[in-house]
């Protein structure tokens, strides 16, 4: 079933006595959607609290344009954005007619719903996220499950795929399927995976990417909030912690391995990533 795909509107409304079981639940009561609703281009229409919900409401416009009113305050929203609306806030919410929106809403609450809010950004300013496929698929199944919501595991499993929902407005890493400078990065991280062996340098790796060490180091950033060094060390140390929960290997092996000629140095750098030594990791 592909709910995102069709031009027909979809709401679901979770009725209280569901919303009661679920704040009384372990599992559920945390974070839970109370409406979720799509509106495809060919039914735009205004979304509105006229008294404000009790509950965060959730739009993201994935295509199109719209307007936001909140009181006297009134912002443009652009194709790729999204923004939360606060508990008891009174809003307006319409397609622009030139440019008729897809917009995908959720109303929530729980006990982590403040701190959600906040994690994604409040304030109603609308934010700019990289479209994604799979934000949508993740949507879609969200629909489907709720359509038998008065079964208990559908509806923990919603909720549960909700969270993961939620994340991918916040998704700063590059985007594996885009050309020019996420696939600068990816490129890079593939030479990296294939030199996990090897001392390499931001010298080595941005001679063998043709690139300038500080243009390369400042993308990293930008793109992933790691510097190169950073990254690769990181991935050299997850191999590292694998070869030790996989094999017999002495830690010195494995410093051997993973291109370290002092076992101490090997060691601190596990320890800065993974928090513990890598003795005690093993153990």
């Amino acid at each position: 079933m592909n709910h995102v795909s069709t031009s027909i509107p979809i709401t679901r409304i979770l009725p209280d006595h569901l919303k009661r079981k679920l704040e009384r639940h372990p599992l559920g009561k945390n974070l839970f959607i109370t409406t979720i609703g799509f509106y495809p281009e060919n039914v735009a229409r205004e979304i509105s609290e006229p008294k404000g919900a009790p509950v965060y409401t959730l739009i993201y416009a994935a295509q199109g344009k719209g307007w936001l009113e909140t009181g006297r305050k009134k912002s443009k929203v652009h194709p790729s954005q999204y923004l939360v609306i606060p508990k008891n806030t009174r809003f307006r919410f319409w397609p622009d007619p030139e440019a008729p929106w897809r917009i995908y809403t959720v109303q929530f609450t729980g006990r982590l719903a403040d701190d959600i809010y906040t994690y994604l950004g409040n304030g109603m300013k609308p934010r700019t996220t990289p479209p994604l496929v799979g934000r949508n698929a993740q949507f879609d199944d969200i629909l489907h499950h709720l359509d038998l919501m008065n079964n208990i595991e559908n509806l923990l499993y919603a909720n549960f795929r909700f969270y993961s929902f939620l994340g991918t407005f916040r998704l700063t890493v590059f985007n594996y399927m885009k050309k020019g400078a996420d696939n600068i990065i990816e490129q890079c991280i593939q030479l990296m995976k294939q030199r996990l062996d090897q001392h390499l340098t931001l010298a080595d790796l941005s001679k063998e990417m043709r690139l300038s060490a500080s243009y390369l180091s400042a993308l990293f950033k930008e793109k992933t909030r790691y510097s190169p060094i950073q990254l690769f060390t990181s991935l050299r140390m997850q191999k590292a912690s694998q070869l030790l929960k996989e094999t017999r290997l002495t830690v010195k092996e494995i410093a051997r391995e993973m291109g370290y000629a002092d076992p101490y140095i090997f060691s601190r750098a596990f320890k800065l990533v993974m928090g513990v030594s890598p003795k005690k990791f093993r153990d």
